[in-house]
């Protein structure tokens, strides 16, 4: 199947939220996501952020990553006490799911390369996201691109997770 990787427009909300749904829905494993509600995702479209979709042939949105640049407060890179001026460097790789009719296809490390391209180096120098522990999917697939556990925290009202790193060269 082909699918189009792509930086997501305000009309990708729909597909986006139908996934998120999904996703919070998993009654295998609800602690590994951590859904987020259409404002949040309408705010990182641009504002804070940008979002990455996977587009299938036929128009429908198969996955989604959200990028946010994050504000001091909720920046994960106060996990690693970073100093003010490297809070300043850091994108979150915020969240990601694919609809279960198109796992399998390699379609979050699609998403993941795309983002990071979509990122400015000089500005965006660290790369961190959470995965939960157990989640061996996600955490193979930011392992696999360069990312390391540097920490395991209580995040997102306590919740156990994995705080990953990836720091990219100038």
């Amino acid at each position: 199947m082909e699918f189009q990787i792509r930086k997501a427009e305000p009309a990708d909300v729909r597909g986006i939220m139908r996934i998120m749904e999904q996703a919070g829905k998993c009654h295998i494993h609800p602690e590994w996501f951590v859904a987020d509600d259409e404002t949040y995702v309408r705010a990182h479209l641009e504002q804070k952020g940008f979002s990455v979709v996977a587009e299938a042939s036929d128009g429908e949105i198969a996955g989604f990553f959200i990028i946010k640049y994050p504000d001091k407060d909720d920046n994960l890179g106060t996990y690693l006490g970073f100093d003010d001026r490297q809070l300043s460097q850091v994108a979150v790789m915020d969240s990601a799911a694919v609809d279960t009719a198109f796992r399998g296809n390699g379609l979050q490390g699609r998403m993941l390369e795309a983002a990071e391209n979509l990122l400015d180096p000089d500005r965006f120098v660290y790369l961190m996201c959470t995965v939960h522990p157990e989640n061996r999917f996600s955490r193979y697939n930011m392992e696999s691109h360069g990312y390391q556990v540097k920490k395991i925290a209580r995040c997102y009202g306590g919740l156990e997770r994995c705080i990953l790193l990836k720091e990219r060269r100038r």
